[in-house]
């Protein structure tokens, strides 16, 4: 789906505040409330919106360590692998890479021991996982998505 000017301004005003009324919206950038609606409509039925949510602050949440895990998994044992992880309440974010393991895997926890708790007892028990290294990180300059 090809995004006008006017569909990346209404995405950035959406992610800035996904509950604001269509009406403020559309004031802000200059249209119609119909504008605003129709627009959202097209892009939740071609997929641009996958859905609406709220961004938590990890910290207060009592969440403020990271960690990176670089994970080898046995040939063939990718997919298993990810849906067991992602079965991992603090695990927050996985993705496939290809150069120093399969899988770069986001962790968030409380303490620096429950990270360790947690790659102990519940990432390295994955059948057909090696974690190779842990990556703590010490400060986050910018942490958002697309």
């Amino acid at each position: 789906m090809h995004l006008d000017e006017l569909d990346k301004r209404l995405l950035k005003k959406m992610k800035e505040n996904c509950i604001k009324p269509f009406v403020k919206i559309a004031q802000e950038l200059g249209v119609t409330e119909g504008t605003v609606r129709q627009r959202t409509k097209k892009l939740v039925d071609s997929g641009v919106i996958r859905k609406f949510t709220i961004d938590v602050d990890p910290i207060n949440l009592g969440l403020p360590i990271v960690a990176f895990l670089i994970l080898s998994v046995s040939a063939g044992r990718i997919s298993e692998v990810v849906d067991a992880l992602s079965k991992i309440d603090n695990i927050v974010e996985i993705h496939q890479i290809h150069t120093f393991g399969d899988l770069l895997v986001k962790v968030r926890s409380s303490t620096l021991e429950d990270l360790g708790t947690i790659i102990a007892e519940k990432v390295r028990p994955v059948k057909s996982v090696t974690v190779d290294n842990v990556v703590p990180v010490l400060k986050i300059w910018k942490d958002s998505t697309a």
